[in-house]
């Protein structure tokens, strides 16, 4: 009956200790239900806003921004426009490459491709932006900003 009694102390003793051992490694990851943006912007060979500027030669108005489903549909994407930060925010699927148009006229259309990783660093391991081309053709990130610019 003894060796009972000691077996049921010791094992309140490790559920006791067990259950103090401290939080701090949870990390409440709330970004995962926030989908990956990319925030875009155009300019001309001359730094020239080619979206926001005064007389914009792409109006934010027209622009149009879809995915193309396997049956050729256009599908929408979400986006906003930030006239303030000069960019439009694209919401993105994430995975790690991925597709998308940017209508800025009727006969101005771009194929944005994407790539995106797990980032390691980030205890909530979510999908970062690491790469945006437009036609092929590699954007440039200002990590000040965290705009892609497009050259047209």
């Amino acid at each position: 009956m003894i060796n009972y009694f000691k077996l049921f102390a010791l094992s309140v003793i490790f559920i006791a200790v067990g259950a103090c051992k401290s939080n701090d490694d949870n990390v409440f990851c709330a970004e995962i239900y926030i989908p990956m943006v990319s925030n875009i912007n155009y300019v001309n060979e001359n730094g020239k806003d080619l979206i926001f500027s005064d007389n914009p030669l792409y109006p934010v108005e027209g622009i149009e921004i879809y995915k193309i489903a396997p049956n050729d549909q256009h599908i929408p994407l979400s986006f906003t426009i930030n006239s303030s930060q000069k960019f439009i925010a694209v919401n993105l699927e994430k995975m790690e490459n991925g597709t998308f148009y940017i209508r800025l006229k009727s006969d101005v259309i771009d194929r944005i491709s994407y790539t995106a990783k797990i980032d390691e660093s980030d205890p909530c391991r979510d999908y970062k932006l690491k790469e945006l081309r437009q036609n092929d053709k590699a954007g440039q990130y200002d990590t000040k900003t965290q705009v892609w610019t497009f050259k047209k």
